[in-house]
């Protein structure tokens, strides 16, 4: 009976650390230094799991147009949105048309991704901002039919505030006697307000109160790639500062060290996390003689070639540079009258940081490289 105890234990731990194991890590993209705190920002991992958002059905094959530009969208609300919150709009598909008078395309198209819209009365509609903009050409779209368009930069989804997905019709020629047709629609019946909104003759309103016999949604489709998990929990220094944190970006207020350093783990499902995330760390603060900061000048600030350090006193003590992600850079220098020069010819363009380093303390000051 012992034994067959002893068994079970070792299967339960097996299966537990198999989950663990499976469970995707985060990535710390930045740490920052922000007024009287650090901002840390992060993604999400992928969970593997592709989801699509739309509120068409199947594509018909007809097309609806008119002889000025315009662009077609399908509108998403908070409560479309909540499963998928935090997740990446990566790919857009919708069907590329022209007219059977044409023997050619007279129009181009450009993807957009509007966040934060409202939806009320016409003349009281509003897309929110334009997050995301993508011109397609011609010669890679299959026309009268579906084209699956992969976002240049995903777009994170926020469940929050609503979203707003389609493509504007640019460039339609000139021929004013007949209806370009650009865009793609289902059979119907239409999602009114959501799945048939446009931009027609400078403002916003929908297929059915342009053609209330056009009882369709346009051909759009949104394809989201899922995350992993819905929370973190935040490491600074070795120590958890925070658990359970929803979102992708937090502010820590008020962090002491000489270095501040961050991870992460994912909360996967009940009692499971991810394993720890890269570890991001950069310079902590100076520290303070009477309340105040030991101060230094930097200049110039922007600078190319080189960098001057005066108005400081070190005690056989170094200069050190960093990036923003907290990597030591290599930059040599030498004193001259009175002042301390770094070559940083080398660097990349960019934000980094300085920090004097002696057995008082050490004090740290930002310059841009370009």
């Amino acid at each position: 009976m012992k034994k067959l105890f002893t068994l079970s234990i070792i299967i339960v731990t097996y299966i537990v650390s198999n989950a663990q194991t499976d469970c995707k890590p985060a990535t710390i993209t930045n740490v920052e230094k922000e007024g009287s705190g650090n901002r840390i920002t992060w993604n999400m991992p992928a969970s593997g799991e592709e989801i699509t958002i739309s509120h068409n059905g199947i594509f018909s094959g007809k097309y609806i147009g008119d002889v000025s530009s315009f662009g077609v969208y399908h509108r998403f609300t908070p409560e479309n949105l909540a499963a998928i919150n935090g997740g990446k709009l990566a790919q857009i598909v919708f069907a590329p048309m022209y007219a059977p008078f044409q023997t050619e395309p007279g129009h181009t198209y450009t993807i957009q991704v509007y966040q934060g819209g409202m939806w009320g009365e016409v003349g009281n509609r509003n897309p929110g901002t334009l997050i995301f903009s993508q011109d397609i050409s011609n010669n890679d779209l299959l026309f009268n039919q579906e084209n699956t368009i992969s976002l240049e930069t995903p777009v994170n989804v926020d469940a929050t505030q609503e979203l707003w997905i389609g493509y504007f019709c640019t460039n339609i020629d000139s021929v004013q006697s007949e209806a370009k047709q650009p865009a793609g629609i289902d059979d119907g019946p239409c999602k009114d307000e959501l799945g048939n909104v446009m931009f027609y003759q400078n403002q916003w309103c929908t297929l059915l109160e342009v053609a209330s016999s056009s009882n369709r949604n346009w051909c759009i489709k949104g394809r989201v790639q899922t995350i992993e998990g819905e929370s973190v929990n935040i490491y600074f220094n070795g120590d958890k500062i925070k658990s359970n944190f929803s979102g992708t970006t937090y502010f820590h207020d008020n962090p002491t060290g000489e270095e501040y350093c961050y991870k992460l783990e994912v909360n996967c499902s009940e009692y499971l996390v991810s394993p720890f995330s890269n570890e991001f760390c950069i310079p902590g603060v100076g520290i303070k003689e009477n309340g105040e900061m030991r101060k230094f000048t930097v200049y110039p600030n922007p600078a190319t070639n080189e960098l001057r350090i005066t108005n400081y006193e070190l005690r056989d003590g170094i200069i050190e540079i960093y990036d923003v992600y907290g990597r030591k850079q290599k930059a040599e220098g030498r004193k001259q009258n009175g002042e301390f020069i770094i070559n940083i010819s080398n660097l990349s363009v960019g934000v980094y940081l300085v920090r004097l380093i002696d057995e008082q303390g050490f004090s740290v000051q930002k310059f841009i490289k370009e």
